[in-house]
């Protein structure tokens, strides 16, 4: 080829891309004036999510002070708690463990109130479903993960459930 055809391509060309970065700017400062940024002032609690989205979820501890603090974190975990009669309270229990994966039906887990939850109930009735809350089924650990919890208070939960 000869160098008018040449010339002439690279004019071209040089246009193109010059045109793509003048519609990207234009297009960057369309966005920014049909969305402004957040006014945080107008809106406080939203600048104290960010803080906590961003917060370090833990520390690193050493010498006198580690040790000090292992210290106390294992003789709370010790500490028999008091004698007494232990609450069975069954929407309790759902709501501080259960609700995490049978509210949103996580791993099939029966929700609540469902048709599946009913069927469950129907072929293995309630003594089968609390022996299967207690010993973990499929994907749930047993007694859900709270080896703290009591038979009672997993029949509770699990009557709370099906009601």
């Amino acid at each position: 080829m000869d160098r008018k055809t040449d010339s002439a391509f690279m004019r071209q060309f040089a246009g193109i891309i010059v045109g793509f970065v003048v519609l990207t700017f234009a297009l960057i400062f369309l966005a920014r004036y049909l969305q402004p940024e957040a006014d945080f002032d107008a809106n406080p609690s939203q600048g104290v999510f960010a803080e906590k989205r961003i917060a370090p979820e833990g520390s690193v501890r050493y010498g006198y002070e580690a040790a000090t603090a292992l210290a106390e974190a294992q003789a709370a975990a010790t500490q028999v708690a008091p004698a007494g009669e232990v609450v069975v309270d069954g929407a309790a229990v759902y709501d501080g463990l259960c609700k995490t994966c049978h509210a949103t039906g996580v791993a099939d887990a029966p929700i609540p109130g469902s048709g599946q939850m009913t069927a469950r109930e129907a072929e293995k009735g309630l003594d089968g479903l609390v022996q299967s809350a207690i010993n973990g089924l499929n994907a749930m650990p047993p007694r859900g993960g709270n080896p703290t919890l009591t038979d009672e208070q997993i029949q509770a939960a699990v009557e709370f459930m099906l009601q």
